[in-house]
């Protein structure tokens, strides 16, 4: 039977999603073709219609999650994401909730640089410029945060690295530690909020 061109893009969504689910609980290469697309509902055979590679899947999930990423921080220089007060300055209210235990604890539903920026350490060019694209717009719109409230902007007026350093690694950080010292992942996660929303010296 000839699927629908409607149907063969929600099938493709549905492939796209769950797999970005698995990638970022799991990583790249503990999740098979097999795994992704059981959990879409469709057959394994059927895959190479939607994708001509596993790595083809795995930089479409990137590319939509790192653009996410960025739309996240956009959001709330609009004032429309976070969860703190209108009150609060956009930056602290961003990382607050970014470098959160609720962050650290559910990874497929948290930011693409955190759950996969070690795997895109371990690939090729291609998807590693997705990842050039995607933390450069997130550490620019954190410049823009900083010109907020009454943080300060990044010391060169460019993108704010340090500021997507400090929070992409406290992540990494807190949950490598997580399950075997929780006091500790907890100690991580504080300081680096503290550092992060901080003035610039």
């Amino acid at each position: 039977m000839r699927v629908s061109r409607e149907q063969v893009t929600a099938n493709r969504e549905q492939i796209v999603v769950n797999a970005a689910e698995q990638f970022r609980r799991r990583g790249f290469g503990d999740v098979t073709i097999a795994d992704v697309m059981k959990a879409a509902g469709l057959t394994h055979g059927g895959f190479y219609g939607y994708f001509d590679s596993k790595q083809a899947l795995e930089a479409a999930v990137c590319e939509r999650g790192l653009a996410e990423s960025v739309a996240a921080v956009d959001a709330v220089r609009d004032g429309e994401g976070g969860e703190g007060t209108a009150a609060e300055a956009p930056l602290r209210r961003f990382v607050d909730d970014y470098v959160s235990a609720r962050h650290r604890d559910a990874p497929e539903e948290g930011c693409t640089v955190a759950a996969l920026a070690c795997d895109a350490g371990r690939s090729g060019p291609e998807l590693q410029q997705l990842f050039v694209s995607g933390i450069t717009g997130m550490a620019g719109s954190l410049a823009g945060l900083r010109g907020q409230g009454s943080a300060e902007p990044a010391e060169d007026g460019g993108p704010d690295f340090a500021t997507l350093s400090t929070m992409v690694g406290a992540v990494i950080l807190s949950r490598a530690v997580a399950a075997a010292d929780p006091e500790l992942s907890e100690r991580i996660l504080a300081a680096a909020r503290e550092r992060a929303s901080a003035p610039v010296e």
